[in-house]
């Protein structure tokens, strides 16, 4: 194995590739050959952090262990670790899953944080069987995979929220029985209409900001609202009147790195339902596009400009 390696550094407002070394696995890491990365969003203001110090891109991917544990060589998997966007990634043990048999790398590697991160909210919601359960920005990456997990868990309804009327179908289309174009005060009239009244038992924000308010009031008495996405800002002003008397739960949730078993948990809670359901297909990754790993910088604009319907993956094979 040579002892360098491409790799994608952010800091100087865009994506390059350059030679970095081969990173060693400390004790329970993997080393892991990549096949594909996805992007997030986090990733399209990563130079924001950076402080202008170049550094290795990234935190989803897709896979093939190729060292770190003799029992593990040659599996694919998918999983997430910093400094992902190159040919070798370092990586946690537990912040990998396996692959299943017939997914492609690309779809693979769009899966990992959509997946821990969605399944994370409704676990956190208690979400029950026969609920309503209410999606915003119901067409971001998060929502699509939100949209199917809340179907395959048993949601009697989902609805789900998009600001643009020409992917209405596209929300339809991964399970949403419902698909609102709305995105401000009228949002509330909508869900509590569409449901004769009742509201969402279960409502998985991905807007932040002034939306929280407003889901709070599209929520079914005794209901939950999670934070989970802050698109429109971390910031938000609610009425805790209005909160108290429909008796809502506020719950936020952020998975970070650290301490590892956040992430290691999460993805273990996914292996009885969530990876069969993608195996067999009920749940997918929507593809926007995938782009040669030397294409980053296209890459990341696409993310940036905002048209990106699913996930926009790179590839290295």
């Amino acid at each position: 194995m040579p002892n360098t390696m491409r790799a994608l550094l952010t800091g100087t407002g865009s994506l390059r590739v350059g030679t970095v070394p081969i990173p060693v696995p400390e004790q329970g890491q993997l080393l892991v050959r990549t096949a594909a990365v996805s992007l997030n969003n986090a990733d399209a203001s990563a130079d924001a952090s950076s402080g202008g110090v170049e550094r290795v891109a990234g935190y989803e991917f897709s896979g093939e262990v190729v060292g770190g544990d003799d029992t593990l060589l040659g599996q694919r998997v998918m999983g997430t670790a910093p400094a992902a966007f190159a040919e070798f990634v370092a990586v946690d043990r537990r912040h990998v899953v396996p692959v299943p048999a017939r997914l492609a790398p690309a779809a693979a590697a769009a899966l990992p944080v959509a997946l821990f991160t969605e399944h994370g909210a409704l676990t956190v919601a208690g979400m029950e069987p026969g609920q309503t359960v209410l999606v915003t920005a119901g067409s971001s990456a998060l929502g699509l995979i939100g949209i199917q997990l809340a179907r395959v868990l048993g949601a009697a309804r989902v609805l789900a929220t998009t600001r643009t009327a020409g992917k209405r179908a596209l929300l339809e289309r991964v399970g949403a029985d419902l698909a609102l174009c709305a995105d401000g005060a009228d949002l509330a009239d909508a869900v509590l209409e569409a449901t004769h009244g009742a509201g969402a038992d279960v409502v998985l924000d991905h807007i932040g900001g002034a939306m929280v308010d407003v889901v709070i009031g599209s929520t079914a008495p005794g209901g939950v609202v999670v934070s989970v996405g802050r698109l429109a800002g971390a910031e938000a002003t609610i009425d805790l009147f209005g909160l108290a008397r429909r008796r809502v739960r506020l719950h936020s949730v952020s998975y970070g790195f650290t301490p590892p078993e956040v992430i290691g948990d999460r993805l273990a809670a996914l292996a009885p339902v969530v990876l069969p359901a993608v195996a067999d297909g009920r749940i997918a990754a929507v593809i926007d596009s995938v782009h040669p790993f030397d294409d980053a910088a296209a890459a990341l604009e696409r993310l940036r400009g905002g048209a990106a319907e699913g996930k926009v993956v790179l590839t290295l094979t």
